[in-house]
């Protein structure tokens, strides 16, 4: 009788000791992990919610990241842009005074001199790389954007038609960048034109005129086609920003949306840290306390039990 009870005894207090190691075990997970919901079995329903959620949340961070390349690669690509704009008003200018009668031939020629330096800088800006290494004009290709005829200095495009285009979640996408035929290409007259064909031949004419009368025309008429040329890069440099503001449009609208999410998992299976530390410092009270007891009451014999 005495050692059925006193089996009894121990496999009641290991029993209940061991459920509230295991209660402990839970409070503590909770508090490290931030989650009440450590198992399915905790909770089916919060834990298919909490699933479809993380998922949300790795898509998401996925679509942060495509937005911050996009954002880098415009960026570059206005900053370039605005290289342009600036080389080409230099050129301009220098144009103006070579259609001024004022100037005789050996000034007009040390200006195409200019134009022509200027001409070397475009072709080094038509083949700008990325951050990655590969042409920020040439679409969606490699190596160089452009290569140039060694006898004439012809340009030609060896990109792809349009530039690469990144996810920024669902139903959302953002093309990153321009190629070059989409603004060194432009309409003047009626007719289309190069801006890197149209300042060489400008170089060109200025420093080996026919004649006086040649040049000057050529100035001239080279004035119109610099405007055109001005307004091709302005308008993709007006599309880039509108690129930009897009980006920082959806990064507010991610922003907002892991907000929500973040709030949706707490409610459903955040851990509250104060009550949940309260719970586990009491927890740890009761089970010493249980210890404590076992182990006196484990260390009594029997002829103290019967004394």
């Amino acid at each position: 009788m005495t050692n059925v009870s006193t089996s009894a005894f121990y496999q009641n207090a290991i029993s209940s000791m061991t459920d509230l190691r295991k209660q402990t075990e839970k409070l503590q997970a909770q508090i490290s992990t931030g989650n009440t919901i450590q198992h399915s079995r905790d909770n089916p329903l919060a834990a298919a919610q909490m699933r479809a959620l993380q998922a949300a949340d790795t898509l998401a961070s996925a679509d942060k990241a495509n937005a911050s390349a996009a954002k880098t690669q415009l960026t570059q690509t206005d900053d370039t842009l605005s290289q342009f704009t600036d080389i080409l008003s230099q050129i301009t200018t220098l144009t103006t005074q070579a259609a001024s009668s004022t100037l005789n031939d050996s000034q007009r020629a040390s200006v195409g001199q200019q134009i022509g330096a200027f001409y070397e800088s475009l072709t080094s800006l038509a083949n700008t790389k990325d951050a990655q290494g590969n042409p920020l004009f040439g679409g969606q290709a490699t190596g160089n954007a452009y290569t140039f005829d060694p006898t004439t200095g012809a340009p030609s495009y060896n990109g792809t038609s349009t530039a690469s285009t990144l996810s920024l979640g669902p139903g959302l996408s953002v093309t990153t960048g321009v190629t070059g035929p989409e603004f060194l290409d432009f309409q003047s007259g009626g007719v289309s034109k190069n801006l890197l064909t149209t300042v060489k031949s400008l170089a060109d004419a200025l420093q080996n005129p026919t004649s006086t009368a040649a040049a000057i025309a050529t100035a001239k008429s080279a004035l119109d086609d610099l405007g055109a040329a001005t307004s091709s890069v302005s308008a993709s440099q007006t599309v880039v920003g509108a690129r930009l503001d897009w980006i920082n449009t959806t990064s507010n609208m991610q922003t907002q949306t892991a907000t929500q999410r973040a709030t949706r998992e707490a409610d459903v299976g955040g851990t509250d840290l104060a009550a949940t530390i309260a719970k586990l410092s009491q927890q740890m009270t009761v089970l010493e306390a249980a210890q404590s007891s076992f182990v006196k009451v484990a260390n009594l014999s029997l002829f103290s039990m019967l004394n």
